[in-house]
């Protein structure tokens, strides 16, 4: 999708020219406000939604998307704006999906505010610098193998990590602040991660008050470990997740009941119970609820082990914010955290039954590959999948039937046992996305449905026509919603 601007005397003011088609363009005024999707438009992955209000760019999220090509660094990949005309971010949650697009836009030129949480700018130092320390690392071991020409430089370093964090102003929920004198950002809990955030915008132009409301990533109910979301308020538009619309997650007991049968069949033949798990959240909230069952008698009293470095930085800054969640984080998980390669892999080949969490909760990579690749040809071992599996995933794939499987340069035989557990998600579902918008009937004069593949989006969207809001779409990606 092209997009340049221009003045034109058909319409006699500046307008901005985007193609809708291939022979199809639409002329829209820079006066009135806007929101551009340059990103989780039809698709879960990749948030990152441009707002012009006030004369003000406004970037909600930067996130990366899942399944890209692998063969082109991710800070070389261009965005369709340009980084240096942007005037402030704001971060929602620091899943990659949401931050991890944010470094590359700050090196390819953006020096504005980034306004966030407390805890999520606590998050957001982890990711940053345990990157860092990736890449530098692996610019080292280039170096090493460098036989003449220019020796390779760091893209992205511990310099830029710090710059990254250095715009961040921490924001606390439900206190206005004001972005450039003219539009106020309220953040307001999200009850989906430690330190989640919806944001509400308000501003005036054009000779009235407009306001947008962004849900980010609603947590769902029924199942605590955050506090829950507060209430949606009132908005000329609202940017809706609807990562499981027309779907409904299991209950509580139900969850630990299919858990406990899947762990009680691994370890009756002395298998491993394999669960990938993504570093930030979710590696958390299974270890919680692990041991809460182990303690209840719900599932076997089994050694724990959590291979994921990221992960176990992770778990300090959870400990540092008690207050953040409606049951207690503790310290005494009693589980043990993976040192090294070494300390995995003697664990995957120690006898008996014992249950591995590990990094990689799409299979895309992270410590849980090394683990599949010693289990995937076992029957007495099982896999539960406890997280969403994007298209194009591994994890997608593999919970495909047939018996073989594609990773890691190989084929294998797929013979150890796949168990999904669906409810773990931190996302509201179908149900929990209607008790939420319904009450703004009257109350919200656009809805755009983002994060969310097409059909459950689209069961999300007939639901609340059908409760009789009028003008609910999904968004193309980089398609413009003019506020009305």
């Amino acid at each position: 999708m092209a997009i340049q601007s221009l003045a034109s005397d058909r319409v006699g003011k500046q307008c901005l020219w985007y193609y809708k088609g291939m022979n199809e363009i639409e002329a829209v005024s820079t006066h009135q406000p806007s929101v551009t999707y340059h990103g989780a438009a039809r698709m879960v992955t990749g948030t990152m939604h441009l707002v012009h209000a006030a004369g003000k760019r406004i970037l909600l999220d930067c996130g990366s998307i899942s399944g890209g090509s692998r063969d082109q660094d991710p800070f070389d990949l261009p965005f369709p704006f340009d980084p240096a005309e942007i005037d402030a971010v704001v971060l929602t949650h620091c899943h990659q999906d949401h931050c991890g697009r944010l470094a590359s836009l700050v090196m390819q030129g953006f020096d504005g505010p980034i306004y966030t949480t407390q805890p999520s700018r606590d998050i957001l130092e982890v990711l940053l610098f345990d990157t860092a320390r990736i890449r530098e690392q692996e610019l080292m071991m280039r170096g090493r193998k460098h036989h003449g020409g220019p020796r390779p430089k760091v893209r992205f370093g511990t310099a830029e990590a710090h710059h990254t964090l250095d715009l961040v102003e921490v924001t606390p929920l439900g206190k206005p602040v004001v972005i450039d004198g003219d539009i106020e950002l309220t953040l307001l809990e999200a009850g989906h991660i430690l330190g989640s955030a919806m944001v509400h915008l308000a501003w005036q132009e054009l000779g009235r008050t407009w306001r947008l409301t962004f849900t980010g990533d609603l947590g769902r109910s029924g199942f605590p470990f955050q506090h829950p979301h507060v209430a949606l308020p009132p908005a000329d538009l609202l940017l809706c997740e609807s990562t499981y619309g027309g779907e409904a997650h299991d209950t509580a007991e139900m969850m630990a009941q299919n858990m406990a049968r899947a762990i009680r069949r691994a370890a009756s033949e002395g298998g491993k119970i394999l669960i990938p798990a993504f570093s930030l959240g979710r590696t958390h909230i299974i270890l919680h609820y692990l041991r809460k069952w182990m303690n209840q008698g719900v599932i076997p009293n089994l050694p724990i082990h959590v291979d994921s470095p990221l992960g176990r930085k992770l778990h300090k800054v959870f400990l540092r914010y008690p207050g953040e969640f409606s049951e207690k984080y503790r310290d005494d998980l009693e589980v043990d955290w993976l040192e090294g390669r070494d300390d995995a892999t003697d664990v995957s080949f120690r006898e008996g039954a014992r249950i591995i969490v590990a990094s990689g909760g799409m299979l895309e990579g992270g410590r849980i590959l090394h683990h599949l690749r010693f289990h995937i040809d076992d029957p007495r071992a099982t896999l539960l999948l406890v997280s969403y599996q994007a298209p194009g995933t591994l994890g997608e794939q593999i919970l495909e039937k047939g018996d073989s499987v594609r990773f890691n340069g190989r084929r294998w035989n797929k013979w150890i046992d796949v168990v999904q557990v669906r409810g773990f998600s931190g996302h509201a579902d179908h149900k929990d996305l209607l008790a939420a918008i319904e009450p703004l009937a009257g109350n919200v004069r656009q809805i755009r449905l983002v994060h969310g593949e097409p059909d459950r989006a689209e069961a999300l969207a007939k639901a609340l026509v059908a409760r009789g809001f009028n003008d609910v779409r999904l968004p193309e990606m980089h398609e413009t919603t003019q506020l009305s």
